[in-house]
């Protein structure tokens, strides 16, 4: 037996030999300091990331949206992507839009079924790591699921948009979170409709959010008007922000927390003779977000809400139920987050000084040059960012937003030039707090990663989830 100190000697030893192993096998751009003085972090305990299985199981069914510039980012396919839910919703209660493409296609035999109502649980978030976690959607999705992508950026404001819409983002016109606008001239939060730094709405202050759009979605179309369409969410969103923008003839309606939005759900689906109820929850992104996708409280989340699917679906008549379809949607999935470029101090200044604006879409950053030169922002950038992610100029990413639409109106919020980071990078624009129960961001979205852009679809007999 070894005497205690030596024994401790051996013990350390070994600890740093793993160390330096783990640290010469990161990305190089962990290892090194930036040109700028940035210095790359390391979240604490972070290990190489390992795609989710069922990630995995598609990998022969992506493989051609690989990005060619960077072949580990995925593009969007709009043929296969959140646009097309509601003109398959529209479809499977017998009122097909003419002209927009639908799921149909890539859907099981079984999803396709005509049906009377549709409960549409639109889950933020709701990646392939979450569907591992749960048990019954995780069953369902085996006979009624299929992927489909996220759009670019794969961001909440952006995403939902396209959803509900049933356009792609360079055809509806938020194409980012904190994205420039030239009327009002100043970088806007989508999610809040409100210039970065105000105190007021657009919305509050007169502003008439509608002049962005440059043709009507579809649920502002005639079409949809023909087609009752209730929509939850939670109380502090609902009519404000995002929702005043994207959600057209929807009728609205709070919830205060998820159960009561499943109560009421269950309600409008027994009132209504035919039509669409949507029940947005934003829990799990904001749990991914600062705890992960794939913790155990994460699973207590999803279970939460499969315990309260099932139970509004078998307190439903059985007439009812047996003539609904349950559809479940994310707009985008997860990164998980192991290394920080940091922005704050000297980094943004550069930025401010030699660029009109600066906006972000969680791990993507548009830059809006407004008369400064390209050259040094894009050379600054790529010595900034190393191999963490990729420069792009605007000719490069625009498709990546789809067809249709104006080069100059789409330039203009995306970005003269626009930073993709790579799968585990994430920006740092605050120097972190020293609080021990600070919340610290340890997942996001909005790039072009596999579990970011591929989500599960689920179309499915709501009555399914009452079969043993």
């Amino acid at each position: 037996m070894l005497p205690h100190g030596l024994a401790l000697l051996y013990i350390i030893g070994g600890l740093l030999l793993e160390l330096r192993a783990t640290f010469d096998g990161a990305p190089r751009n962990m290892r090194l300091w930036a040109n700028s003085g940035a210095r790359r972090t390391c979240t604490a305990g972070a290990t190489p990331s390992i795609l989710p299985a069922m990630i995995q199981e598609i990998a022969s069914e992506t493989e051609h949206l690989r990005w060619e510039p960077e072949p580990d980012f995925f593009r969007p396919d709009y043929q296969r992507a959140l646009n097309c839910v509601f003109p398959t919703l529209y479809e499977l209660l017998g009122k097909p839009v003419p002209g927009l493409p639908t799921l149909r296609p890539f859907l099981p035999e079984g999803s396709l079924r005509p049906a009377r109502r549709v409960l549409l649980l639109c889950l933020d978030a709701f990646g392939y790591k979450e569907l591992a976690l749960s048990s019954r959607l995780k069953a369902l999705y085996r006979d009624y699921g299929t992927w489909i992508t996220s759009v670019f950026p794969s961001i909440t404001s952006c995403a939902l948009t396209s959803l509900f819409q049933g356009l792609p983002p360079s055809r509806h016109g938020l194409l980012g979170h904190l994205i420039w606008k030239d009327s009002p001239g100043a970088v806007v939060d989508m999610l809040r409709m409100q210039v970065v730094g105000a105190k007021a709405s657009l919305a509050d202050s007169g502003f008439d959010l509608q002049q962005w759009k440059r043709e009507p979605g579809l649920l502002e179309s005639e079409h949809a008007r023909k087609v009752k369409g209730l929509h939850l969410m939670p109380a502090n969103i609902v009519n404000s922000g995002l929702s005043t923008y994207t959600y057209g003839a929807a009728e609205r309606f709070a919830y205060v927390e998820l159960l009561e939005g499943f109560t009421k759900a269950g309600r409008m689906l027994s009132d209504i003779e035919t039509g669409w109820v949507g029940l947005y929850s934003p829990l799990i992104d904001s749990l991914s977000h600062v705890l992960g996708g794939d913790t155990p409280q994460m699973q207590l989340a999803v279970r939460q809400i499969e315990d309260a699917l099932q139970w509004m679906a078998g307190s439903l008549p059985k007439d009812v139920a047996s003539e609904t379809l349950l559809m479940v949607v994310a707009d985008h999935g997860q990164s998980t987050t192991r290394i920080r470029l940091p922005l704050y101090g000297e980094p943004m200044e550069w930025l401010e000084a030699h660029t009109r604006a600066v906006g972000f879409s969680g791990r993507v950053m548009h830059v809006y040059l407004g008369g400064h030169p390209a050259g040094p922002a894009a050379d600054w950038l790529r010595k900034f960012v190393g191999e963490a992610g990729r420069v792009c100029d605007f000719d490069e990413v625009r498709d990546l937003t789809g067809p249709g639409g104006e080069d100059g109106w789409i330039r203009q919020s995306l970005g003269d030039l626009v930073v993709v980071l790579r799968e585990g990078t994430n920006w740092e624009k605050r120097e972190p707090g020293q609080h021990p129960y600070a919340s610290r961001l340890v997942s996001q979205h909005g790039a072009m990663s596999p579990e970011e852009m591929f989500v599960p679809f689920l179309c499915a007999p709501l009555a399914a989830l009452l079969m043993d």
